[in-house]
C-alpha cells in the first residue's frame, strides 16, 4: 500500500462505527434501570457511613471480660473520644484521668453495620484485628454493639460533639 494511502486505510473504518444498529429502546430502559440501582445502593452505603463522620465522646458502655463479667464503663471510670473521617477512625480512653487505651484504623460498614480494623492500637487485637458492630443512629446519639454468636460483649453509646 502507498504511504500516502495509509490514513485512508485507517478512517475507512469510522463509516462502520457511526452505522452500527441504535440500542433497542427496551435495552436501554433496562441499562438506565440497571445503572439508577446501582447509584442508589451505593449512595444509600455511602450516606450511611458519611452521617458518621464528626467527633464523638463515649456516653456509657459495657463489655464483657475474658472471664465472661460484665464491666460497667462509668464504675470503672473509662471516658473516651473518637473521630472519624473518609474511612478512618482514632480513638483515645482514659480511666479516672489517666490514659487507658489508643487506636486507629480504618472503617467501614453500611447504615446498620460499623466495622473497625485497628491498624494501630494499644491493647492486643482479638477476633483477627476486626471489630464488626451492630448500630443506630438517632440524633447526635450513635449506640453501637458487637456480637459473639448469640451474645453481646460489648455496648458503647456515644455523643457526636464535632462535625
Amino acid at each position: 500500500m502507498p504511504a500516502g494511502n495509509a490514513g485512508a486505510v485507517h478512517n475507512a473504518a469510522l463509516p462502520c462505527a457511526e452505522s452500527a444498529m441504535p440500542m433497542p429502546p427496551i435495552l436501554r430502559l433496562m441499562t438506565i434501570t440497571l445503572l439508577c440501582a446501582a447509584a442508589t445502593t451505593t449512595a444509600s452505603a455511602a450516606t450511611g457511613l458519611a452521617r458518621l463522620q464528626g467527633a464523638w465522646q463515649l456516653q456509657s458502655g459495657e463489655s464483657v471480660d475474658g472471664d465472661g463479667v460484665r464491666m460497667d464503663y462509668a464504675r470503672q471510670g473509662l471516658a473516651g473520644t473518637k473521630v472519624l473521617a473518609d474511612g478512618r477512625f482514632a480513638f483515645t480512653s482514659t480511666r479516672n484521668g489517666a490514659f487507658w487505651a489508643a487506636g486507629s484504623g480504618t472503617y467501614e460498614g453500611d447504615a446498620t453495620r460499623y466495622l473497625e480494623r485497628p491498624l494501630m492500637a494499644s491493647y492486643p487485637l482479638e477476633n483477627g484485628g476486626s471489630y464488626e458492630f451492630r448500630y443506630t443512629l438517632e440524633g447526635d446519639t450513635w449506640t453501637l454493639e458487637r456480637w459473639d454468636g448469640g451474645r453481646r460483649v460489648e455496648r458503647e453509646v456515644w455523643t457526636r460533639v464535632g462535625r
